[in-house]
């Protein structure tokens, strides 16, 4: 059942629609959190984990890389949630065996004993795209040989359209779809998974990965044997390690985790805020370290692309923060697109000044998950108030950020960011940049900027009270009409979709009273369905004259 395409499309928009309206339904039945609603909280948020688990290990396909980078999230992502979706990172059902030799005979044009002398009677590794073989080459050398998985490209193609219709439907019903420029994220999706299918994509990537780092002494990309690889199959060799993560590992062989997470922060930094590609999926199953102390990378199917612009537009922003410049922070943020039209540009700047000075004055000297999570929460939070978007080519930046933090922080809970970023903004502190001067010259330049902006800020004190509570009352009566009609939408939605998989089987089983009443039942919802949107857009459009 799994490879017919309108089963997989129904289970996976009935799931999401389930647990959208699970959480709005709580969120709306707890108006006050306590320690009992919070243990509910986490019960409801397992449940769901277990049920999207046991889903994807059924599926399989984009759900399992969906949850896979669920599970690397220990940086926002609820620890209940972690724990259930670990499974996904490498402990995938295998394809059978003879299953996969097959390809690789197809593939080779040959039989298997011709070009190896041994190869492992069940895979190593079984990932989403892909399953691991250990193999020998005639010669002697040992090799890992990746096998794409049997159906994969037309159950990912399937998998594409439940996903276009959950964006689709979150992009209709919910705020956060009109804050995410939902297409171009689509695209990218297609696009970046659609080349990690191509293992051609791959070789091209791992070998650019290869030059990059050719002459660092802590990291390892993996040598290919080209010749033997195809659109299906890659042929690399064979590197004995352990995850990173795995702390006993590194214990048993006196591996410093401190150093190890120092090294693979700098190897983040090195991709992600400099141009070029970078490993858009580096949770700790592809990332391995040696009993040496040497941090291998692997898995290049899945990259992203930083152009020269945005590297530098993102180091200034940084720059920004370093110089307590919000006006650079906010000129970089509209540069990168993050900040739609309307964005009250003042009113960010102050936003982020309360949010960061409210943290330094914390003496933050670690940022450890939870504080981690506490930041994002409230990134979040601004997000939500504020006309600001994601723009679709930095989706997967951000979530190797993410990743990799959550990595880190599993190496190295106690870990300091702050201590592990100076050398890198020391760095920028020598360098020039090409239209605003040396860094060090904006120091002096900033420090009269307060006496400036004495007045203004002294005027805004006085007057942000009133027209806080204004607003807040204001954003309080929006957010119920808004929970209303998406409440209205949604259980028009689910009334279509239920009643729309009735019809179905009902044509399927040749039962004409059925026939005629669910497709009666099916008009009534699909009308209340438009019906619902139409008085919602409406809403909207005049919520937007109004401000």
């Amino acid at each position: 059942m799994k490879n017919f395409s309108l089963y997989r499309i129904t289970v996976i928009v009935i799931m999401f629609l389930k647990f959208v309206l699970q959480l709005y339904i709580f969120n709306k039945t707890h108006n006050n959190w306590d320690s009992t609603s919070h243990q509910k909280w986490e019960q409801l948020l397992k449940k769901q984990a277990i049920e999207y688990r046991e889903k994807a290990l059924k599926l399989e396909g984009l759900m399992i890389k969906v949850g896979q980078f669920l599970s690397t999230r220990a940086d926002i992502m609820p620890e209940v949630f972690l724990k259930e979706l670990a499974d996904l990172i490498d402990q995938v059902p295998p394809v059978p065996a003879e299953v996969s030799k097959k390809i690789l005979e197809d593939e080779w044009g040959q039989p298997i004993s011709n070009r190896l002398s041994q190869i492992s009677d069940k895979p190593i590794a079984s990932a989403s795209i892909g399953e691991v073989y250990k193999g020998t080459l005639k010669n002697g050398q040992e090799v890992a040989i990746k096998i794409k998985r049997n159906h994969i490209d037309k159950i990912i193609r399937t998998d594409f359209k439940a996903l276009r219709i959950v964006l689709w439907i979150t992009r209709t019903c919910t705020k956060f779809g009109k804050e995410v420029d939902t297409k171009a994220l689509f695209k990218e999706v297609v696009s970046i998974i659609g080349d990690e299918l191509n293992y051609y994509k791959e070789l091209k990537n791992a070998q650019n990965f290869q030059k990059r780092f050719s002459h660092s002494q802590d990291y390892y990309i993996p040598q290919f044997f080209e010749e033997f690889c195809t659109k299906k199959v890659l042929v690399m060799e064979w590197i004995e390690g352990r995850k990173v993560t795995e702390l006993s590992f590194l214990k048993k062989h006196q591996i410093d985790h401190k150093d190890t997470a120092r090294r693979l922060f700098q190897f983040f930094i090195d991709q992600l805020l400099d141009y070029g590609m970078f490993h858009a999926d580096p949770h700790q199953g592809n990332i391995l370290i040696t009993k040496e102390g040497q941090i291998v990378i692997l898995d290049f199917g899945m990259v992203g692309d930083i152009s020269r612009d945005d590297a530098k537009r993102i180091r200034k922003m940084i720059q920004g923060f370093v110089l307590d410049d919000y006006q650079l922070v906010i000129s970089q943020l509209e540069d990168l697109g993050f900040l739609l039209p309307k964005a009250n540009k003042q009113k960010l700047q102050t936003l982020l000044k309360t949010y960061v000075d409210m943290y330094l004055e914390e003496d933050i000297t670690q940022l450890d998950q939870h504080k981690v999570e506490e930041i994002f929460n409230d990134l979040q939070e601004i997000v939500r108030e504020q006309p600001i978007q994601l723009p679709a080519e930095f989706a997967f930046l951000g979530r190797a950020a993410s990743i990799g933090i959550g990595v880190l922080t599993i190496i190295d809970p106690k870990i300091d960011f702050i201590e592990l970023g100076k050398p890198v903004v020391a760095k920028w502190l020598e360098d020039t940049d090409d239209d605003r001067g040396n860094i060090k010259m904006q120091v002096l330049k900033e420090s009269v900027k307060p006496l400036l902006s004495l007045p203004r800020n002294l005027n805004s004190y006085l007057e942000a009270p009133h027209e806080q509570r204004k607003s807040e009352e204001r954003r309080q009566w929006r957010q119920f009409d808004h929970q209303r009609y998406i409440l209205l939408i949604i259980s028009s939605v689910c009334g279509f979709f239920f009643s729309s998989l009735l019809l179905f089987v009902s044509l399927i089983f040749s039962f004409p009273l059925l026939q005629s009443f669910m497709a009666l039942v099916t008009l009534v919802f699909l009308i209340a369905t438009v019906f619902s949107f139409i008085i919602h857009k409406r809403w909207v459009k005049k919520l937007d004259n109004k401000f």
